[in-house]
């Protein structure tokens, strides 16, 4: 394609040189950059991509595209070497030349995007699931994996950058897939990750508080996911978990097609006669959750949904995939069949069973709002104590740190308070950033993740639940920059192993 096709449709303040080069391809990275790409400059948090141009042009950049306000030298280092665009927000361009680079890519899909603070992962799996019982192809973007019909590979973020994205649904779209379900994080919002999506259906999980290192403000969080909506297709749908009073004002004020989903009188998709299911474990007898089973009222219709996902609050995520399903035209057999084949996710509400006699649970919860909800459950679930290690992400929202500690102090038993994510900051401050939370007594400290999981296991007895919460599938420990390998389900099943080879040895 020529620059010209390329920024068709873009707010661009001036140009410098032909526009009818031919572009090979497109990078906002110097160092992806090869003989005729177009070379995308864009400020981030720690790095200024305007100060890579010189780099991307020894490297045979064709045009570069700088943002106002850097504009002067960019223009300078362009001068007799490439075409030069000036725009007033890279990060737009970026979106939507990768659009135009890719086709559109959007428009040869179904397109369902999901946003909300909790129950975006699980509520895109179980669409997948639903589409696939149909006997259809679809697509997942999301924190746990990227699925594109001809691979799988690990998320980096929960929603690509826009010129990944775009990649990506071009590759579904080239693999036959009709549909595609896109986790949209706050983040990608503020940052039009999304520019040049059209989607067919957007759905809101849940509202609370996170990310506010980011957003500064509550309203500032809330106004970036609703921003979801107005990417929305002509004739597109809105779904909405109406459970939660947040997102319960949307249904009136928003202007598209609206299905409301919950437990509450006036749901459009309501909930009816919840069964937390339980069975026994083979190798102790105790009784674990095994899923849900309830009455789904629709239109009219009423019929029974059963699903081996655990956890009450997992039946807001299963009506939102019902609702998205609903949009999409499917019938209420595929749905059911969906949701009835769809396994639990990796690191949500996870069972590690090791034939030991309590209960071993990892989860993803990184929020307040997240982490009372598992501990709810857990404390439903549970005779005996339960017992929680968990720690909170550096270089992320500090004003949520207390919060979560004092909700762990408060339906725990036992609680080690560990390391997460550090990244840039030391762990024993954001351990006592989490401690200030929480009431004397009942918690001690571990910043050894490993150790902190070893240590649990050792005082959980029988009818106890142990909850490792924050990192669910993750298999890694970000520390000062470096990616260390480290997983919470490796580490419970090891332990889990060593506590049953001990105990036969003292039989």
């Amino acid at each position: 394609m020529t620059i010209s096709e390329l920024i068709k449709g873009l707010r661009v303040i001036k140009t410098e040189g032909s526009l009818d080069l031919q572009i090979n391809g497109i990078a906002c990275d110097s160092r992806a950059v090869r003989e005729g790409f177009l070379f995308v400059a864009v400020r981030g948090y720690s790095v200024d991509g305007h100060q890579y141009i010189k780099d991307a042009l020894d490297r045979g950049a064709a045009a570069i595209v700088a943002q106002q306000g850097a504009a002067m030298k960019a223009a300078e280092d362009a001068a007799g070497r490439a075409a030069y665009i000036e725009v007033p927000d890279s990060r737009e361009a970026l979106a939507l030349i990768s659009a135009a680079f890719y086709g559109h890519p959007s428009g040869r899909l179904s397109l369902v995007g999901i946003t909300g603070t909790n129950g975006k992962t699980t509520t895109g799996f179980v669409v997948k699931n639903i589409i696939e019982a149909a006997g259809e192809r679809a697509g997942l973007l999301g924190t746990i994996c990227y699925m594109t019909g001809g691979r799988t590979e690990s998320a980096r973020n929960t929603t690509p950058e826009s010129l990944d994205m775009q990649r990506y649904l071009d590759e579904m779209a080239r693999n036959n897939m009709k549909y595609a379900a896109v986790e949209v994080s706050s983040h990608a919002l503020a940052l039009k990750r999304v520019e040049g999506c059209t989607f067919r259906v957007a759905a809101f999980t849940s509202f609370s508080q996170d990310h506010l290192d980011f957003h500064r403000t509550m309203d500032e969080y809330f106004e970036a996911k609703k921003r979801l909506f107005s990417y929305l297709a002509p004739g597109g749908t809105a779904v909405l978990n109406l459970d939660d009073p947040m997102i319960r004002p949307l249904a009136k004020g928003l202007r598209c097609n609206v299905i409301t989903c919950g437990t509450a009188e006036g749901a459009m998709i309501r909930a009816e006669n919840i069964e937390e299911l339980k069975s026994k474990s083979r190798d102790t007898g105790h009784a674990v959750p095994s899923g849900l089973s309830f009455d789904v009222l629709m239109k009219g219709e009423r019929f029974r949904i059963d699903s081996k996902l655990i956890g009450r609050f997992n039946v807001n995520n299963i009506l939102v995939s019902i609702g998205v399903a609903h949009a999409l035209g499917f019938g209420t057999d595929v749905i059911q069949n969906g949701i009835r084949s769809a396994k639990p996710v990796q690191g949500r509400l996870e069972n590690i069973d090791e034939g030991q006699d309590f209960l071993c649970i990892v989860d993803y919860a990184h929020t307040e709002d997240a982490l009372r909800k598992v501990l709810e459950e857990a404390r439903r679930i549970t005779d005996g104590k339960v017992i929680t290690v968990f720690g909170c992400g550096g270089d992320r929202d500090r004003t949520k740190r207390p919060l979560m500690g004092a909700a762990a102090s408060e339906m725990s038993d036992r609680i080690i308070v560990t390391s997460d994510n550090p990244r840039s900051e030391e762990p024993m401050e954001i351990i006592k950033d989490i401690t200030g939370g929480m009431r004397a007594g009942n918690y001690s400290i571990q910043p050894d993740r490993e150790r902190a999981i070893e240590e649990a296991v050792s005082m959980a007895g029988a009818g106890d639940t142990l909850l490792v919460a924050g990192k669910g599938h993750e298999d890694y420990q970000e520390i000062k920059g470096v990616r260390h390998h480290l997983s919470d389900r490796e580490i419970l099943r090891k332990a889990l192993r060593k506590l049953s080879e001990g105990g036969k040895e003292q039989d």
